[in-house]
């Protein structure tokens, strides 16, 4: 298949996007009237480009409604206060109170078999590296009693405090100890000048609330042909504007929408944007869910996360076979978007629920880091000042050629199914973190 479609995105229409859902609308939290109002925003703007079927699909979901952390470290003499945030979904200290326990600090991985034990019980765990990503880690961890969890993110070695959360479906199935996120370099500071205790308080308060999926069409001549699905994810992390986490990822999905309402094409190309993805893809699970029986119909999805650093990598998260990530990458490098395949199952991203049905499905992402991360990530440095409208640009100009041309095809030049290297670890992440099974 050759390039033969051609688009012209508009600089001021991305921008004009941008400070609406940035700046006008602020935090958008799953669950939160921020979340509503730029799901209310996406779909106004798809009506107005003449899309058809535009609906939202709601589904219910666990919302902060506020959070504070207070963090004291040091020894048995003198204590130093940490900026710190709640991991979204962590519960209260006991009666909302501090609890005092000596620090004991595991670096993740490779030391939480050795070291998740009851002789962590009452004490403060420090986990420098990744939470759990193991189902049967994370109940270990949950079953040694540690009175509080504070968590250092080393892929962002810096100053700054940044927001996270953890997985909906372990919360609710095995708990969760009361958890923090602090900055990596002051982590540094208090380990090396021998800090032995510390001093927790969380409150938080949580409620039943609703995130929604937005979905709209542009309907294809043939519409039972497998359609091309586009999607990102509205909602953000809390006490963050998301800037590029990602609004640039829905400014995208508005300005292909106008270059794609009037195309016409054989197979119908559909758009959603998703809610509660930073409470890992919750959104796109539901949908997967919820249209299970026609995901035959889904041909492909072309899915934009975080693209518009200013300087990186543009990265194809693949799920899918090793033909589709080829055919992909070398689409993109004739309309100059020169990319980085990962294969690896990532199931941090709204194309990985898709991916385990066997559609082929990709995450278009843009690190600025070796390790793979932004270094604006959840932190209040991911705003408008740090994201690149020409940078876009090329994005959308080179996504929305290929997805025109794919939804012009008569057939494709990939098969669907998942590579058999990833099968094993997608079908385990798909069970221990979504509860999902093909």
């Amino acid at each position: 298949m050759k390039p033969t479609h051609s688009l012209q995105p508009s600089s001021p229409r991305l921008r004009e996007h941008w400070e609406a859902l940035c700046s006008r609308i602020g935090e958008r939290r799953a669950g939160s009237a921020g979340e509503l109002a730029s799901a209310e925003y996406i779909a106004g703007q798809w009506r107005k480009a003449g899309l058809a079927n535009v609906h939202t699909e709601p589904f219910p979901c666990v919302t902060v409604v506020s959070s504070r952390a207070e963090i004291r470290v040091g020894d048995d003499r003198k204590f130093q206060s940490l900026p710190a945030r709640v991991l979204a979904g962590s519960p209260s200290t006991p009666n909302d109170a501090v609890v005092e326990g000596e620090l004991a600090w595991v670096e993740m991985p490779e030391q939480a078999e050795r070291m998740f034990t009851p002789a962590l019980k009452g004490k403060i765990v420090v986990l420098v590296g990744p939470t759990p990503t193991r189902a049967d880690l994370h109940q270990r961890l949950v079953k040694a009693r540690p009175a509080a969890v504070i968590h250092v993110d080393d892929r962002l070695p810096f100053e700054w405090v940044k927001d996270d959360g953890v997985y909906p479906t372990w919360v609710q199935r095995y708990g969760m100890p009361p958890t923090v996120a602090v900055p990596f370099r002051l982590a540094w500071e208090f380990r090396k000048q021998g800090a032995t205790r510390a001093r927790v308080r969380i409150v938080v308060k949580l409620r039943q609330g609703e995130s929604q999926n937005v979905v709209a069409e542009v309907p294809g001549r043939h519409a039972e042909l497998p359609l091309v699905l586009l999607g990102a994810h509205h909602d953000t992390q809390c006490h963050n504007i998301g800037a590029d986490d990602n609004a640039s990822g829905v400014v995208a999905l508005l300005e292909l929408a106008s270059l794609l309402a009037g195309t016409k094409p054989l197979r119908t190309i559909r758009l959603v944007s998703f809610g509660a993805e930073e409470q890992l893809s919750v959104g796109s699970a539901r949908y997967v869910v919820a249209h299970r029986r026609e995901l035959r119909s889904v041909g492909v999805v072309l899915n934009l996360d975080s693209v518009a650093s200013v300087l990186g990598h543009h990265w194809l998260i693949r799920g899918g076979t090793a033909a589709f990530g080829g055919w992909l990458r070398e689409a993109l490098a004739r309309r100059s978007l020169e990319t980085v395949e990962k294969p690896a199952p990532m199931p941090f991203a709204d194309h990985f629920p898709f991916s385990v049905f066997g559609v082929p499905a990709v995450t278009f992402y843009r690190p600025n880091m070796d390790s793979g991360m932004r270094w604006q990530h959840h932190g209040v440095h991911d705003n408008l000042d740090n994201v690149s409208v020409p940078e876009l640009a090329r994005v959308v100009q080179a996504v929305g050629g290929v997805a025109l041309d794919l939804a012009q095809a008569n057939r494709w030049p990939f098969p669907r199914g998942l590579d058999p290297s990833q099968r094993t670890e997608t079908m385990r992440l798909a069970r221990d973190l979504f509860d999902l099974k093909a």
